[in-house]
């Protein structure tokens, strides 16, 4: 099972280098898409960035279809084919500047990459009916991004070997940030329960996301 770790896709380019620089740990790594709708740097610059510095890690970009139209997308296929990168197709949050598209769905997105030699996936949420989760499973998606991990016994119904569960970890210094996304998350010290109950299940990965906190982000590795 693989330990992923997510960067935010800072606005200057020195900021992203200093993150990742002792990030050996993690086997890969994912960037969000303008979180919340707020402008960033682009994620497939941000992944270019990170294989420089790691040619063999996995980098999984996120890429929100709410306000771009098809050219678009198949030019940020064309970068993560390029920087050898898998893609998350998600609508993502209200733009806070200009208007929406929603030119494109998910699904389809994900076909167009796959059918040219990207791995793709989208978002799978835990807060729907165990029934929608398992239509959607039947997606033919390389991977799922698991968010709002409320009930980790759904995993115990599903296929699991294409779920990354998404774990956002709360701390002091991001208690402030997290009240803006809604999305579950866990304290620290129940890292380790977590854990257990995950490794029974033959999962791709996990990706852990500590926004606003490196320095925690960096002790996770140590957690296992």
């Amino acid at each position: 099972m693989k330990i992923y770790a997510e960067i935010y896709p800072s606005k200057n380019l020195e900021t992203i280098k200093r993150t990742i620089q002792d990030m050996d740990a993690f086997d890969g790594f994912n960037i969000p898409d303008n979180p919340l709708g707020y402008p960033t740097m682009p994620p497939e610059l941000a992944g270019y960035i990170i294989r420089e510095r790691f040619p063999n890690k996995d980098i999984i970009i996120n890429q929100r279809l709410k306000d771009i139209n098809e050219l678009k997308m198949r030019s940020i296929i064309t970068a993560a084919r390029a920087i050898n990168a898998s893609i998350i197709f998600t609508q993502g949050d209200k733009p806070r500047y200009g208007r929406e598209f929603n030119d494109i769905d998910s699904s389809v997105a994900m076909k167009l990459a796959i059918r040219r030699g990207v791995m793709s996936g989208l978002i799978l949420s835990f807060r729907r009916p165990l029934n929608d989760i398992i239509k959607r499973m039947e997606l033919n998606a390389d991977l799922f991004l698991v968010i709002n991990f409320d009930n980790i016994s759904i995993l115990e119904h599903l296929e699991t070997s294409r779920l990354i569960p998404y774990i956002i970890i709360k701390t002091k210094k991001n208690q402030n940030i997290l009240e803006k996304i809604n999305q579950s998350s866990i304290e620290l010290d129940e890292l380790h329960t977590y854990m257990e109950r995950f490794r029974k299940f033959n999962l791709n990965g996990i990706l852990f996301s500590v926004p606003g906190d490196n320095e925690v982000l960096l002790k996770i590795k140590d957690y296992f």
